[in-house]
């Protein structure tokens, strides 16, 4: 629940702080914008340490330790510069190619 309230008021402040500049036509101080920067960085990093920590599959052994794997996998490409759609492929399919080997399912 807390995430949640996390999420929406972040995201109502995104929203405010893309729609008054163009309601003013004035810009915002750039220390305000900053701040909203890092608050909308963080409330997304506080969300994917929560999805990993809390991640469950009973038929996977070790699900969490395997979701941090794929995590950091789409992590390295993302910080390698290559586009978002790329880092969450290859998150995904790490996660996959995990999986199949504990489970013994393809």
């Amino acid at each position: 629940m807390n995430v949640l309230l996390a999420v929406l008021v972040v995201g109502t402040g995104s929203l405010l702080l893309r729609v008054v500049p163009l309601l003013f036509a004035r810009r915002l101080p750039d220390r305000v914008a900053a701040y909203a920067e890092h608050a909308g960085v963080a409330v997304l990093a506080a969300i994917v340490v929560r999805a990993v920590v809390l991640h469950q599959n009973p038929d996977l052994p070790g699900a969490p330790l395997v979701a941090l794997t794929a995590t950091a996998a789409g992590l390295v490409v993302a910080y390698t510069g290559r586009s978002i759609l790329l880092a969450i492929a290859t998150g995904g399919l790490t996660y996959a190619a995990i999986t199949a080997a504990l489970t013994g399912s393809l």
